[in-house]
């Protein structure tokens, strides 16, 4: 929708221009003493510099519902640039520069982020397009965004500290639960929105309001998500997946056949679900044996999805959202890989030292959905040694390490070569297994290897 159609659009709906007296100033009371004192600073700041300044966004948002959210975002109807670059003077930091959509991000010397950006107008070449902007109004920047629930401000500059803009009823929608959005291209100008709408629905368990949700499934039935790129795409993805209970979230994409943009093949059946319902409970277990390491949660749920997918499957993914070569890796473990150590764990019979060779190249988020998979299995003998198996694995062996090193071996009479790290591997190995409990049985196992190298290499062919 270009900013004519939009224009037209507002016209027929007028924004409410009156801010809602019942949000006083006191709605920044919710901030800490901190971060209060820094927006009463910049409103003032705002105040010599002869512009209005903004706090906008998920922040607002999140104020009314008494959620946290230290994302602190700020509009400027003006240069928001030119105040960016002054606040960086007067905090001595420094900001980051996106000329091309009149925004700058911060670092504070407290660590706190802040996105500073001029009030805009956007229009959209195309569906999924990146958006030309221009300066506007606040009123026009509130209706550029995706939901009324985000297309909310709070006043800084000192008269009117506190002060709630709410020109597209984004209050009343959070009262009835409701996720609205501002105009009937929105979804076209910016098909992220469609994962948005999904993930903000289940982040609040609100409702998706009933024209909303027709646009939101026409926009899904057609093609506009697969012109996103791969990053834009990934964001999304990854945002929902990282929210705290994606369940619904998921059967709603897949209801909508919104996974096909990730593989046409791609579905949330029943085996997949189990083990997507698996990770809690395994990753419990995770932290447990690793002191709380933290895992990748929207990576291991895309892993979860993926569970029942090939090979071939899992490489598509990976190349349509642009993973990096570890998060490819991570990845490639979804199906056949967890499979197969799966097998080789439940093994009634195998040498420590054999899982320990299985294990050491594992990602971290594959140790977890092996344990879900594991729960699914429902098999309780060879759960039960799989789960052992991986236990001793986190708490005990892969720390294990050894006191010879190449220093060692030299010593010994041992050329540098291939020799060095075989030898190492097979003394790690026996430490493990138990066959070597001292540096001294290490250093005699390693002289009598040292020994059998030198002879095979001097045997004749």
């Amino acid at each position: 929708m270009n900013s004519i159609r939009k224009a037209s659009v507002m016209r027929r709906h007028p924004a409410r221009r009156q801010p809602n007296p019942a949000y006083p100033a006191s709605l920044l009371m919710k901030l800490s003493r901190g971060h209060r004192t820094l927006l009463r600073g910049l409103g003032r700041m705002a105040d010599k510099q002869g512009v209005a300044l903004y706090l906008v966004g998920g922040v607002v948002r999140d104020l009314l519902l008494n959620r946290n959210n230290l994302d602190l975002d700020l509009a400027v109807e003006g240069d928001g640039i030119a105040f960016a670059r002054r606040m960086c003077r007067r905090y001595r930091t420094a900001a980051t520069v996106f000329d091309k959509f009149a925004t700058a991000r911060l670092r504070m010397p407290s660590g706190l982020k802040l996105d500073v950006a001029s009030t805009r107008r956007e229009s959209y070449v195309h569906a999924a397009a990146l958006p030309a902007v221009e300066p506007a109004s606040l009123q026009e920047d509130l209706y550029r965004r995706d939901f009324t629930i985000n297309a909310m401000a709070i006043k800084l500059n000192a008269l009117t500290f506190g002060r709630l803009e709410d020109p597209f009823e984004g209050v009343r929608d959070l009262s009835a639960k409701r996720i609205r959005i501002l105009h009937e291209g929105s979804f076209q100008d910016d098909p992220t929105r469609i994962f948005r709408a999904i993930r903000f629905a289940e982040r609040f368990g609100f409702t998706i309001e009933s024209k909303t949700g027709r646009l939101l499934a026409e926009a899904a039935s057609t093609d506009f998500v697969a012109r996103l790129s791969g990053p834009r795409l990934r964001n999304e993805i990854f945002l929902l997946l990282g929210e705290h209970r994606p369940s619904r979230s998921m059967e709603q994409l897949d209801r909508l056949k919104l996974l096909r943009f990730l593989h046409p093949t791609l579905r949330y059946g029943k085996a997949v679900r189990r083990v997507m319902d698996s990770l809690s409970a395994a990753l419990a277990w995770w932290e447990g044996q690793t002191g709380k390491r933290p895992a990748d949660i929207p990576m291991l749920r895309l892993m979860a999805l993926l569970s029942q997918s090939g090979p071939s499957v899992i490489r598509a993914v990976a190349q349509r959202l642009q993973l990096s070569s570890a998060q490819a890796v991570a990845l490639s473990y979804a199906e056949d890989r967890t499979a197969r150590l799966l097998v080789e764990l439940s093994r009634e019979r195998i040498l420590p030292s054999e899982v320990y060779r299985s294990l050491a190249p594992v990602p971290d988020e594959a140790f977890v959905l092996v344990a879900a998979k594991a729960r699914v299995l429902r098999r309780s003998k060879a759960a039960d040694r799989v789960k052992r198996r991986l236990n001793r694995y986190l708490r005990r062996d892969r720390h294990l390490r050894i006191t010879v090193d190449g220093h060692d071996l030299a010593t010994l009479g041992l050329k540098p070569g291939p020799q060095f790290k075989i030898i190492l591997d097979r003394l790690l190995e026996a430490r493990i297994d138990g066959k070597v409990r001292s540096a001294a049985e290490e250093r005699k196992l390693a002289s009598r290897m040292v020994l059998e190298a030198g002879k095979r290499r001097q045997s004749p062919l």
